[in-house]
């Protein structure tokens, strides 16, 4: 009871902090590793100087706990945007902006649109989406990237590196920068450092994404930063976050934030085998081969992805429910949907947001990982109950194509219902 107090002064503050408007911008300089120039800025919000509230943990722990998130992260935009705008940056500078998935297919109070459209249209915007709250609900989650890409320059997925689960979803999101967290910059050449770094080439050669390095603070993290082929970086060897930054130098960027290829938008996951199709096949085969999917599975290295779809609950049967719960204990991002599956089919495993009519009579058994990509699709035969025609693909971006399809459907982490 003797933090109740407490507690109330904390909810009070932040009442007041938003009602008043009070947040205030910090900006971090962002520099081209290759010329040294500083090419734009991340905003980062405070709370007013002093406060009970002034850290940003604080605050966006407090915006959770009174589930205020979008709210706060609108007030936090438009703040960074009013900032932005004072400061002088000109139309080429970049501008990093931290925000929250559960705001991202809102729309913005319409005292703060202005100043906010103000800055995006000047700036080169980039989003950034932060690991703490990545794959809290990826429905949602890619509903909002859908509406909010096209009206700036970039997505950036902040803090790679940090958990194996935003890793996972890496492939799925296709961001235009790709943050590596400074446990990678600060802890290269390391064997953990080098798992996350085989990963995020990968994702590189195939997309074309841009690697910013954060949390470089010496010289030797700036020598390793270069060898790690960063073309950005950020951190206090540039410059601490500061109210009074100054207006970037006229610089070349060196390289468009724009990625080389986009994701194959699919209706169903069986859409990707564009007709090419093996056989027909039972249930009884389906369930075997789907049975080898995620045994298989069993040997995934995370970051991984492990999702299923089938047309009728009875035939997500207990040992692919096993097997889908021991990888969601390891942190890989796991799955079961269809119409009848519950909201969390076993224990970590997410279900269904709702019931997609256009899934129904759909199988599939997906399991995507750095060393793995093989799925199972298959669609019910009109006229039969238990015959399907089926592909099985290990084409990696087919494969993707048919994860983020699924996951549009995913329902939220378990222990965020």
């Amino acid at each position: 009871m003797a933090g109740l107090p407490h507690a109330s002064k904390v909810e009070g503050e932040f009442q007041r902090v938003l009602h008043d408007r009070l947040l205030r911008t910090v900006f971090q300089p962002i520099v081209s590793v290759g010329s040294g120039d500083v090419v734009g800025y991340e905003g980062l919000v405070r709370g007013p100087v002093g406060s009970i509230l002034e850290s940003p943990t604080a605050l966006i722990k407090e915006a959770y706990r009174e589930k205020r998130v979008v709210e706060f992260d609108w007030i936090a935009r438009a703040c960074v945007s009013r900032s932005a705008l004072a400061a002088g940056f000109s139309s080429d500078d970049l501008l990093f902006l931290n925000i929250e998935p559960l705001a991202l297919a809102s729309d913005a109070p319409p005292d703060l649109w202005p100043v906010i459209t103000d800055a995006f249209q000047k700036f080169q915007v980039v989003l950034e989406v932060t690991e703490r709250s990545l794959d809290r609900d990826p429905s949602t989650l890619l509903e909002g990237i859908d509406r909010q890409r096209p009206t700036v320059s970039g997505l950036a997925l902040d803090d790679v590196g940090a958990d194996v689960r935003t890793m996972s979803m890496l492939p799925a999101l296709e961001p235009d920068v790709i943050k590596l967290d400074l446990k990678v910059t600060q802890g290269s050449p390391g064997r953990k450092a080098m798992k996350i770094l085989d990963f995020v080439y990968e994702e590189v050669e195939r997309t074309g994404a841009t690697v910013l390095a954060e949390g470089v603070e010496t010289k030797r993290h700036e020598q390793v930063v270069r060898e790690l082929g960063a073309s950005l970086a950020q951190g206090w060897l540039y410059g601490k976050p500061t109210d009074h930054p100054a207006p970037p130098r006229k610089h070349e960027l060196g390289k468009p934030l724009e990625r080389h290829v986009a994701l194959e938008e699919v209706r169903t996951p069986f859409d990707v085998l564009g007709g090419r199709t093996i056989s027909r096949a039972s249930t009884e085969l389906l369930l075997s081969f789907s049975d080898q999917v995620f045994v298989g599975g069993m040997h995934l290295l995370e970051p991984a992805l492990a999702l299923m779809l089938v047309p009728s609950p009875e035939l997500l049967d207990q040992r692919a429910l096993d097997v889908l719960s021991r990888l969601a204990r390891r942190r890989v991002v796991s799955g079961a949907l269809g119409r009848g599956v519950p909201a969390e089919p076993a224990a970590g495993v997410r279900g269904s947001w709702s019931h997609d009519p256009l899934l129904d009579g759909e199988w599939a058994s997906i399991a995507l990982s750095p060393s793995t990509a093989v799925a199972l699709l298959a669609r019910q035969i009109p006229g039969t109950k238990s015959q399907f025609e089926f592909g099985v693909t290990h084409d990696r971006r087919r494969i993707i194509s048919a994860a983020r399809c699924l996951m549009r459907r995913l329902g939220p982490r378990p222990d965020e219902n």
